[in-house]
């Protein structure tokens, strides 16, 4: 039975990279032929399946094909000589650079807590390792599929209008400028003409990036979000699972804790966030710290911090609230093991290595600082869980919505009953080791640190340490939470698998079910606008441009105030006076007090100060009797004229401007 189960094991992971290797080709001939068709027919648009693709020069398509070849002839080299000189160089590299290929670890069987993520101490067990990362990552990637399936049936679709408009704006910024002017990264196309406007919110730069290449192939921007958003399910539970791998030494386990990670509740809560479910990097992180104070090595300190450092610059929030867990769990690791020293000199090393990775962007946030100020105290108390909204469920929980009125925003935390089960059960069933001890003391911190004011951390945190008085959501420490009982429930699993080994399938059966049903979700979507009005388009050639988008919100719709706008600016990035984030300057808040009553002679005036050259006019934006009475007024001004009329959602949009 174990050969029959082996060699299907191996024939699946065969299989796999054969498949993965075929995509690649069909991938890389198709990039060979859209660059061959831009260099015949110049710049090009096509739409396959409702998804939009464009070449809008010749040399993107060879760029793509370029690094598509370098990533098959990594995957199954062509010439068999290439693939001994390649692993003969890796090995001499790990002999010369050990302290950066600490993730090419040679694999053997070690105990809990040592066990090698991936390994090239030789040809075949490094192709094993890339098989069962593939594995994972498709396994991860159809779980997710399966659970968000109106998602990704409807790519062209986000929660709401509100946050996933200024999460497509962000990552769609971050590709426009940094590729183009970097040192203006932050000083973003929104609010003119304050400066610094991309770090009212969190500009996820690794995401950002990670997108770049879906841009460059000219996919629709929402299509993109869509992509970027679930990858972090999907990512989230591979490091998991390769996390508690480490942890358990068993894969079944380990897909448990994946499982649970992948599919937290708490995302649903999140559903409109796209920073707030990228949560790769924790894990790695804490595998490297539970190497670093098992071993000591540089190695495992830069991965922990480098790692650390890719969750700051995806999620500010998280980052913030996972700098806790790490010292939390830093503590407890180290005083298990009896205080060894020379793992805080490496963790010291991990520790420079983010804070110079980190460094660019948090000044600029430093920068900012007398701008935005400290939240204030009734703010955050609101956003301060309390004991009973662990028992609350979000509407997104299609088992449990029927519990969910009366629920208050972003404070809906119910982590489901399964996971606390098996939890409970890596905690209670001996042995309990120093790593569990861990988990436990970082899950009963992050439970604290959610309650905010009325809890001990947050507050010592808001007082004493720079930054944290700076955050408005304290609840947010819930991830974690989540991610403490993913490993705590993966360590639970094993030890019921391995006190019942016969009865393995029936176990896991018993643990996938049930977790699966709970995580059920309700998911209402609305399409996205795949183009803005045309009136753009006779902006071109006018980078002086500064637009007043119109009609503005009122100050009780500030929830939703013109993240539309910010959408819109994607497709010509003419800097505007309007603008959405988590904060608003007092210049904003000032614009929508003066146009209350435009188009009068004051609030013109006011647009005129502000050093606005263009006004738009979206009818689809507001009721038809004021759109009617708004065009007769602008139409009757000497002051403004009409630039640009188009159709648009049933209504007209204009654009003018000032003479």
């Amino acid at each position: 039975m174990p050969d029959i189960y082996c060699g299907a094991m191996i024939n699946a992971r065969h299989i796999g990279r054969r498949i993965i290797i075929a995509i690649l080709d069909l991938a890389i001939v198709g990039m060979i032929l859209a660059g061959a068709a831009a260099l015949h027919f110049g710049a090009y648009r096509v739409t396959i399946f409702g998804v939009r693709i464009s070449a809008t020069n010749e040399w993107r398509p060879w760029l793509n094909a370029g690094i598509l070849l370098v990533l098959r002839t990594w995957l199954a080299p062509v010439v068999p000589a290439f693939k001994r000189l390649g692993l003969a160089a890796l090995r001499g590299l790990r002999k010369v650079g050990s302290a950066g290929l600490g993730l090419f670890q040679g694999a053997r069987r070690a105990p809990m807590g040592e066990v090698a993520l991936f390994d090239i101490g030789s040809g075949r067990r490094w192709s094993a390792r890339l098989s069962e990362l593939a594995i994972v990552t498709a396994g991860f990637a159809s779980l997710v599929a399966a659970f968000t399936w109106p998602q990704v049936r409807e790519m062209h679709s986000v929660a709401d209008m509100g946050d996933p408009l200024l999460s497509i704006w962000r990552l769609a910024w971050v590709n426009h400028q940094i590729w183009r002017h970097p040192s203006a990264l932050f000083d973003a196309n929104i609010f003119y003409p304050e400066r610094l406007t991309l770090t009212y919110s969190d500009p996820f730069i690794v995401p950002a990036l990670t997108s770049a290449p879906l841009f460059w192939l000219g996919v629709q921007k929402v299509v993109i979000y869509n992509v970027v958003f679930l990858s972090g399910f999907v990512f989230s539970g591979v490091t998991t699972y390769y996390l508690a791998r480490s942890l358990t030494g068993r894969r079944d386990a380990a897909v448990v804790a994946g499982v649970v990670f992948a599919l937290h509740p708490y995302r649903l809560e999140h559903y409109s966030h796209l920073e707030l479910q990228m949560t790769t990097w924790m894990p790695v992180s804490l595998w490297g710290l539970h190497r670093v104070l098992a071993k000591g090595r540089l190695r495992d300190g830069l991965i922990t911090g480098g790692a650390f450092a890719l969750q700051m610059l995806s999620s500010l929030y998280y980052g913030m609230y996972f700098a806790v867990y790490l010292v939390v769990m830093s503590a407890v690791l180290w005083l298990g093991r009896r205080c060894p020293g020379r793992p805080i000199l490496m963790l010291a090393a991990g520790a420079a290595l983010a804070g110079v990775l980190v460094g660019p962007v948090a000044f600029q946030y430093v920068a900012s600082r007398p701008m935005m100020g400290d939240r204030d105290l009734g703010t955050v108390g609101f956003y301060s869980a309390a004991p009973a909204d662990y028992l609350k469920p979000h509407f997104r929980s299609y088992p449990y919505r029927e519990w969910s009125s009366g629920g208050m925003a972003e404070r809906q935390l119910f982590p489901h009953v399964t996971p606390v089960v098996l939890a409970l059960a890596g905690l209670v069933v001996p042995p309990v080791s120093v790593a569990q001890a861990g988990y436990a003391m970082a899950l009963v911190a992050t439970v604290d640190g959610s309650l905010g004011v009325n809890g001990f951390i947050f507050p010592w945190l808001r007082a004493h340490v720079p930054g944290y008085a700076g955050l408005r959501v304290p609840a947010r420490f819930s991830i974690l939470v989540g991610l403490s009982l993913a490993v705590l429930g993966g360590y639970g699993a094993a030890r019921l698998l391995a006190r019942w080994p016969r009865a393995r399938v029936g176990l896991m059966l018993a643990m996938l079910a049930p977790m699966l049903f709970e995580s059920l979700p309700n998911i209402p979507l609305e399409r996205v606008w795949s183009q803005p009005p045309d009136i753009y388009d006779s902006l071109a050639h006018q980078p002086g441009a500064v637009v007043a988008e119109l009609p503005v919100p009122s100050r009780t719709q500030l929830v939703w105030s013109d993240t539309r706008y910010e959408y819109f600016s994607t497709f010509h990035w003419y800097r505007m006076v309007n603008g959405n984030s988590g904060f608003a300057p007092p210049s904003y808040l000032e614009l929508l007090e003066r146009e209350v009553d435009f188009p009068n002679d004051d609030a013109l005036a006011y647009l005129k100060a502000r050093g606005v050259t263009h006004i738009t006019w979206h009818g689809a934006f507001t009721n038809p009797g004021r759109d009617h009475d708004t065009v007769a007024m602008l139409g009757a001004r000497t002051d403004v004229e009409l630039v640009a009329v188009a159709p648009w959602e049933g209504s007209e949009s204009r654009l003018y401007r000032f003479k």
